[in-house]
């Protein structure tokens, strides 16, 4: 059956005529809270004797009265005791009957008491104005109560503008929660301010309000005659209008007229827009804060990164006769890259080199606890498969994340170049000498994946003229072995299409006699080269140890 709508009730659509502006404005509320406080001071009138005015009020004839008491009341007015006895000098028995009950002094002290609390009244309804406007804009309260307060300003002279424009006499934004099961006044004119603290109302039954979240305006031209179409406020006619649109409702725009009346498509049309300004504030107020915070977020970022970055080791020389260098990259201000060298305190030159699983702000975490594990084991001269069972240990006691990583662990005695290494996970270890090159270490699953992993501990010797370099394997794109053929020569002529494990080692071999740094320099350089096509990013490390005698 088709669906009818009384007389009084129509749905606007595109389809509607056409009608004149009307400009004509009702009685508007907006002095109600004046109304209030002007009673509560009428009563005070009656009660003590004396009356209250402002402090320089202007009689008929246009002249100000003096104001012998002032104080600041609400909203700017000043307050002054005034005797409703006229004082001409002559005193009869009925003005004693008038006297004022209540000495002036009590009554200046009720008076100041009773400012204070309209003041603090005020306060509290503008806290409400500045927190409502900003729950309109879907984000958390903000600290800064100027911007809050220009976004219920902005509010606030949206409803104003279009109420002027179609002859509204109130005006109303109501938001849904989070749930979409209830609306919540936001902002308001022509109501008291205090209406914004009432609670949320609910979504079912509000057949008005769920009629234009469908996406039309709906005009009630006399909602006396139609109780089953509710109206938040009691007036004879308002027109609603949806905020957001079909597919994502954000709330309704009420307006009110007095009486009953009709409203023009042109009207209609004001009221859409309205609406859609409104819109367009919460959805600039929310682009801000976003911003905002993410511009807050950055400067955080930054400065971890560069807290990051400060544990990574220095180019001071470990030995004089050894040449040492390296690098992290870390394919985002933060990352899961490290690496680390010292002189332990058993005069070992120990060595760290590794990556997380995790990327980004997680991954640093995960690498800033590996560093810190493996200093303090290095400071208490642990050997290194006591170093990977401690930080295996904890990492693998970490269930609320991923907190595994591939790493390795290097010592060397600078006196004889004898030294041990120890790896879990995607770490690559090689001797590079003027004849070829040679793998280290061994292949054990990462740290934190799995309880008492059992630690293999390698042995080996960096002879004079050789370099150690270990890494990894997210810097190559290959993980295969193969020693390399004789076109492979010269470092210029090498045909190096991608950097896998080979190319990596006879880029090394190629440039044996130059400085460590300068290898790594190198590395790093041509690194970008070889990344253009890659979709993920990487973090990736790189150690290279020189042995500098003749």
């Amino acid at each position: 059956m088709k669906r009818r709508y009384p007389s009084h009730l129509r749905l606007h659509t595109e389809d509607s005529p056409k009608d004149t502006l009307s400009v004509n404005r009702a009685r508007t509320y907006t002095g109600l809270e004046q109304d209030e406080i002007r009673e509560v001071l009428r009563t005070y009138s009656d009660a003590t004797g004396w009356a209250i005015s402002s402090r320089n009020p202007i009689s008929e004839t246009g002249n100000a009265l003096p104001s012998p008491h002032v104080m600041t009341g609400l909203r700017g007015q000043r307050w002054r005791l005034v005797e409703s006895v006229v004082q001409d000098g002559i005193l009869d028995s009925t003005d004693l009957m008038e006297l004022p009950s209540v000495s002036m002094e009590r009554a200046q002290q009720l008076l100041t008491a009773l400012e204070r609390l309209v003041d603090r009244l005020e306060s509290a309804e503008e806290t409400v104005r500045r927190q409502e406007a900003e729950l309109a804009t879907a984000v958390g309260l903000s600290s800064n109560r100027d911007r809050n307060r220009e976004t219920a300003d902005r509010l606030e002279s949206i409803l104003d503008s279009a109420a002027r424009s179609i002859g509204a006499c109130a005006a109303a934004i109501f938001l849904l929660d989070e749930e979409t099961t209830s609306l919540k006044m936001r902002s308001c004119v022509g109501l008291p301010k205090s209406r914004l603290t009432l609670p949320a109302r609910p979504l079912k039954g509000s057949l008005a309000d769920l009629e234009a979240l469908l996406g039309n305006a709906v005009l009630l031209s006399n909602i006396e005659l139609m109780p089953e179409w509710p109206s938040p406020e009691d007036f004879g006619s308002a027109i609603v209008a949806p905020i957001g649109t079909q597919s994502m409702p954000h709330g309704t725009v009420w307006f009110w007229s007095e009486g009953s009346r009709s409203y023009s498509a042109t009207q209609v049309e004001v009221v859409n827009l309205a609406a859609g300004r409104i819109m367009s504030e919460i959805e600039q107020t929310l682009l801000g804060e976003e911003l905002q915070s993410s511009r807050e977020m950055r400067k955080q970022m930054d400065t971890a990164s560069l807290t990051q970055a400060s544990m990574l080791p220095d180019s001071q020389k470990l030995h004089k006769d050894y040449d040492i260098d390296g690098w992290t990259y870390q394919c985002g201000s933060l990352g899961g890259g490290f690496h680390q060298w010292d002189i332990t305190p058993n005069k070992m030159m120990s060595l760290l080199v590794g990556n997380s699983t995790q990327l980004g702000p997680e991954g640093a975490l995960v690498a800033t606890s590996i560093q810190s594990i493996t200093r303090v084991q290095w400071n208490q001269q642990s050997n290194l498969t006591h170093a990977m069972r401690a930080i295996n240990d904890l990492h693998w006691s970490m269930q609320d994340a991923d907190w595994t990583a591939s790493l390795g662990l290097v010592q060397i005695n600078p006196d004889t170049g004898y030294g041990s290494i120890c790896t879990a996970g995607k770490i690559q270890a090689f001797i590079v000498s003027p004849r070829g090159f040679r793998p280290i270490g061994s292949q054990v699953c990462e740290v934190g994946a799995q309880p008492d992993t059992e630690f293999i501990l390698s042995r080996f010797v960096v002879q004079p003229g050789e370099i150690l370099v270990t890494y990894t394997s997210d810097l190559v794109n290959e993980r295969s072995f193969a020693p390399p053929s004789q076109k492979m020569r010269g470092r210029r002529s090498l045909p190096y299409s991608s950097l896998d494990q080979n190319s990596l080692l006879q880029i090394v071999r190629d440039m044996i006699d130059q400085r460590a740094s300068d290898i790594s320099g190198y590395l790093a350089r041509t690194l970008p080269t070889f990344d253009r096509d890659a979709v993920d990013g990487r973090d990736r490390s790189l150690i290279l140890i020189k042995n500098t005698r003749k």
